[in-house]
């Protein structure tokens, strides 16, 4: 998993359904890849009624960017898939690194801040900076990274220059924040406001919360985010009144989307991998957290939906082959253990490096463990398209989407 980023074929334009859930993270225990509770298998409580008024509501009156005018993939677009060299991810055992540009020196962990931007096509990713003179401080603390990548997410004139190209930050220009403290015993980071937020649309405003506590969770033992103005706990957003719960997880998702057909009710989130390309033609990941039926064995539901693909195919890709099924999954200690069949698959054929990424990226943070274990057909001596082995079990990188900026 240690390689850089190369090529995603297919640029796609965006068709995005905006779904508002609400910030209460028991209403989506999507894993975290760190190893906390959200990454069961189990399933989740189903949310209280008000809750679930508020997210068919939202949902009815979602906005539907209009369609592309591109076609989706063929299946001649797919195969050709399998000659490219291509991609790799994000954090749980944060030991690795991986870079979008094959010009980059891979960026360790120790040199970089991970923070989530949105891109070109509305969607919040995780992208790995390389840190400036002036953020040298990040490496000394993890509250100094803390304060680092919440500057990161803020609008800034002077720092618009050096986001990747076609990235944004998230936080409106002129929002201060007042202070951001770390409890690691309690596992918890703390943003205050300097005053309330500026107004604006339900969909930012979700991502924005979003963006914060996807980033503020990749600081080493911090699983849970609480947010204030002036000291008062953020109980509602103000654009959409959306509640807010008092610990924030990961199990609020990231640019979430409803499975068709499922009764948000009877509903849990599982959080997939999918690609896109930057306008520069790098590539690079995209978490989404799908709303799919309940279902006692979480890692599977989530292959299970990884293999149907993206929703929006005009802005992401579906990167698994056709006709991979999923045999057996199991988790041993760190690891998740997953043997897929593929009929028309031979040892001798390589697998598509970008499915495999997107496969690891997607147990892992299903699990909450850093590694994955790959059979196909019941052989692990197969190489992907990056000549990566599978013999042995594969971590889950520290260093995401490192773009050149």
């Amino acid at each position: 998993m240690n390689r850089k980023l190369n090529r995603i074929r297919k640029a796609r334009k965006w068709a995005a359904i905006a779904l508002m859930v609400p910030l209460v993270s028991a209403c989506g225990a999507a894993g975290s890849g760190k190893g906390n509770d959200a990454g069961s298998a189990g399933v989740v409580d189903p949310p209280p009624y008000q809750v679930e008024e508020t997210m068919l509501q939202q949902s009815e009156e979602a906005t539907v960017a209009q369609e592309s005018d591109h076609p989706a993939a063929t299946e001649n677009d797919r195969q050709s898939a399998q000659e490219a060299p291509e991609t790799s991810a994000k954090d749980a055992a944060k030991t690795s690194s991986a870079s979008a540009d094959p010009a980059d020196t891979v960026i360790s962990p120790e040199d970089s801040v991970t923070v989530y931007l949105r891109d070109a096509n509305g969607y919040l990713a995780p992208m790995t900076l390389r840190l400036s003179p002036e953020d040298s401080s990040a490496k000394e603390s993890a509250l100094a990274a803390a304060e680092t990548a919440v500057s990161w997410l803020t609008e800034d004139p002077q720092r618009k220059d050096q986001l990747p190209e076609g990235f944004a930050a998230v936080i409106p220009q002129g929002v201060q924040v007042e202070s951001v403290k770390l409890d690691t015993e309690k596992g918890t980071a703390s943003v205050d406001f300097a005053d309330k937020l500026p107004g604006m649309t339900a969909d930012s405003e979700r991502k924005m919360l979003e963006a914060i506590v996807w980033t503020l969770t990749e600081l080493p033992g911090i699983d849970q985010v609480k947010l204030s103005v002036s000291g008062k706990p953020i109980r509602s957003l103000p654009a959409s009144n959306t509640p807010v719960d008092e610990r924030l997880t990961r199990g609020i998702g990231i640019n979430v989307e409803p499975a068709k057909g499922v009764q948000l009710s009877r509903s849990m989130a599982v959080t997939l991998y999918f690609s896109a390309r930057a306008a520069d033609g790098n590539g690079y990941f995209v978490p989404v957290t799908r709303l799919v039926d309940r279902a006692p064995d979480r890692m599977k539901a989530a292959v299970n939906e990884l293999i149907k693909g993206p929703a929006d195919t005009a802005s992401l890709q579906n990167d698994v082959l056709p006709g991979i099924t999923v045999d057996e999954l199991t988790q041993s200690a760190d690891t998740v253990n997953v043997s897929l069949r593929d009929p028309d698959w031979t040892p001798d054929q390589t697998l598509p490096s970008e499915m495999m990424d997107e496969l690891v990226l997607t147990l892992t943070e299903a699990a909450g463990v850093p590694k994955v274990k790959v059979a196909m057909n019941g052989d692990d001596s197969f190489l992907d398209s990056d000549h990566q082995a599978y013999d042995h079990p594969v971590t889950r990188p520290s260093v995401v989407n490192s773009l050149k900026r």
